[in-house]
């Protein structure tokens, strides 16, 4: 924890000790010497500001002192969870959806913290969201999926990972395709002692790359996924 973490959680010890809102709106001033709050409408609270920095200490602060977990952001509808997704906080987000955030809950322009993670390009936020139950059909007000929203700004690896997850049919069969496959080409593995092909170039290559019991599974794996023809087994 840094000081100015630690500056905020001691801000919030004594504002809360003296019968101060955690829901009141402030602006955040976060300079070198620590952090200090104004009061001020249209600005956010000390959630979402906890969120965005991912000061997981100063989130716990406050969700231990009452603290909204899904109050939304006035005039934006953004909600903590939204500010940690924006800024790819996942320890924040963890513990966000573990104290009760809703995973679909919306923003003014119909954008959930999907919609977040998709554009901004964070895949393991969007790992954490679709594993909490994050929707893939939610649409926002330009009619854009997380998929298509992630399409748009030009984030391709990521949009075809959601649109495998939504042919998948959803992420737990997503889940279970994925260690399917996983068994069968480790089963491939054991089985290439006596598959592969004559040749010193291609016995060499398959013995230092997948004969070879000192590599393990997770880079075969991984190296099977990306091979790229029949001619290279």
């Amino acid at each position: 924890m840094d000081s100015r973490e630690s500056s905020f959680i001691d801000q919030i010890v004594h504002y809360h000790a003296s019968g101060g809102d955690l829901a009141a709106l402030v602006r955040v001033l976060d300079g070198s010497g620590g952090v200090r709050f104004e009061d001020a409408p249209n600005r956010q609270t000390r959630l979402h500001y906890a969120a965005y920095k991912g000061w997981c200490s100063a989130l716990s602060c406050l969700l231990k002192r009452g603290a909204d977990v899904n109050l939304g952001w006035p005039s934006k509808g953004l909600t903590p969870l939204h500010s940690a997704s924006f800024h790819d906080r996942y320890n924040a987000a963890v513990l966000l959806l573990d104290a009760g955030a809703r995973v679909d809950d919306r923003n003014q322009h119909g954008w959930t913290a999907l919609h977040q993670a998709a554009s901004n390009n964070h895949p393991k936020m969007c790992k954490l969201l679709l594993s909490r139950g994050a929707s893939l059909d939610a649409r926002n007000v330009s009619g854009r999926d997380p998929e298509a929203s992630a399409r748009y700004r030009g984030n391709t690896t990521l949009a075809d990972f959601l649109a495998a997850v939504r042919a998948a049919g959803g992420w737990t069969a997503h889940v279970a395709a994925r260690r399917a496959d996983r068994a069968e080409l480790l089963a491939f593995r054991r089985a290439l002692p006596t598959l592969r092909r004559s040749g010193p170039c291609a016995a060499r290559a398959q013995a230092r790359l997948f004969l070879d019991a000192r590599v393990p599974d997770d880079v075969f794996v991984l190296v099977l996924q990306f091979w790229r023809s029949e001619r290279d087994y």
